[in-house]
């Protein structure tokens, strides 16, 4: 207490009650203006909702395997889990393909062992085409790496179905 009113007669009251005054005016105007700037809204619901956020995952596309019987492929597109894919376990996969006879959206559910999209037969008359497969998204999430696989047919199977 001494020390405060050492204090208070070295600097003088009027002086200490000036810079109270000046606080507390300091303090009114930031409330006014985070009253204008945030119409009255509480924090909390300026915030952007879960919904916004998407997480990555990371899959390892692995070659395809191409089985060949006469004029007719078979396709097998396998993905293994990668880096923070492990929380995804159990949720559904969108799978899209493309080439002919195999268009189209697949669903799967993403196992600890990864998943495979089987796709056939297909037929290799027409000549050499191109088929693809690429996970679209594991539970609504999109992947942060190219989950792109392609295939086709072995060079000698195109030519005599062509």
């Amino acid at each position: 207490m001494i020390r405060l009113r050492l204090f208070l007669e070295r600097i003088g009251l009027k002086r200490v009650l000036a810079a109270a005054l000046v606080v507390v005016a300091l303090v009114a105007a930031g409330v006014v203006f985070a009253v204008v700037q945030g119409g009255g809204k509480k924090a909390s619901t300026t915030a952007s909702s879960t919904s916004d956020y998407t997480n990555l995952f990371y899959l390892q596309a692995r070659a395809p395997k191409v089985q060949v019987r006469g004029c007719l492929m078979y396709i097998r597109f396998t993905w293994k889990p990668d880096y923070h894919a492990d929380q995804y376990l159990g949720a559904p996969a969108l799978i899209m393909a493309s080439g002919t006879g195999i268009e189209g959206a697949y669903r799967k559910t993403f196992k600890a062992s990864g998943m495979s999209l089987d796709v056939g037969p297909i037929t290799l008359g027409g000549g050499y085409r191109l088929w693809s497969a690429k996970v679209a998204s594991l539970d609504g999430d999109p992947p942060g790496n190219s989950t792109l696989i392609q295939a086709g047919p072995p060079a000698s199977a195109s030519a005599k179905c062509g």
